[in-house]
Parts: structure tokens; sequence; C-alpha cells
């Protein structure tokens, strides 16, 4: 399905929410179904993969997922989403690198937390023979 046929008059409130959210779970929606139909045919290796199906009503979380293209951090601290605005931020701490997506999940309590995701690269620990004694 194609963004643009989907906004008639009954759907005028997509317009209110960025285009990048209603692409993502497209291309959500088509991830499930193409390791659906795989799993059918047995060109997916593992265990067998069930239908896509509705999100619970039991869970109250709700979660949306933005690349690059929909949020920026800005350098007072706030971080930029399209079709929100700037929202302000308690860091837990600093990212290692400049994030290629966000993760907003609000919990029960309607609590928002962001979850980035960066490309580091991965740390060398020392082998078990070379530690050094205290």
């Amino acid at each position: 399905m194609h963004l643009k046929a989907a906004l008639t008059e009954e759907r005028a409130w997509l317009a209110d929410v960025s285009a990048v959210v209603l692409q993502q779970s497209l291309r959500d929606l088509d991830t499930a179904y193409k390791n659906f139909f795989d799993s059918l045919k047995g060109k997916r290796q593992g265990r067998k993969v069930g239908p896509p199906r509705y999100k619970s009503k039991k869970d109250t979380r709700q979660s949306i997922r933005l690349n690059t293209n929909a949020f920026s951090l800005q350098d007072n601290g706030t971080v930029y989403v399209a079709k929100v605005g700037n929202l302000k931020v308690t860091w837990s701490h600093r990212l290692p690198a400049a994030p290629t997506s966000l993760t907003v999940t609000m919990d029960s309590c309607g609590r928002y937390f962001l979850s980035f995701v960066v490309d580091t690269e991965p740390e060398h620990l020392p082998r078990p023979g070379d530690r050094r004694r205290c």
C-alpha cells in the first residue's frame, strides 16, 4: 500500500503524524508478512513464524521508531522530533556516537522513554592471561 493512496477524507488524521512513522509501520508489516510466507515455504530457517497479529489490548505500552530523517539532537540537550517539536530530555549518559534511529516508548504510567541506536566500534577486551595483578 502506498501512503498517498491512504490519505482520503476519512483518513485526514494521518497527516497529523510524521510520514516516517507511517512508512516504518508499513515496512514492519511487510517484514512480518515476508517472514510468515517464507516460513511457510521453508525459505526461512529456524522455528515457524505465525501470521502478523494486532497489538494486544492488554499491553498498554505504545512506541514509535524514527530514522534520522525524523529526529535530530539539538545543542541545548533537547531532541527535535518531526511533527512534535523539541522534547526536553533527562539524559542517563552521553551517546558515544551520532544516533541512527530513535524509539519513543510510552509506558502505562504515561512516562516517555527514548532509546537511541548508535553504530560504534567493538571494544576489545584483554585476554584472560594478559591481566595485570594489582
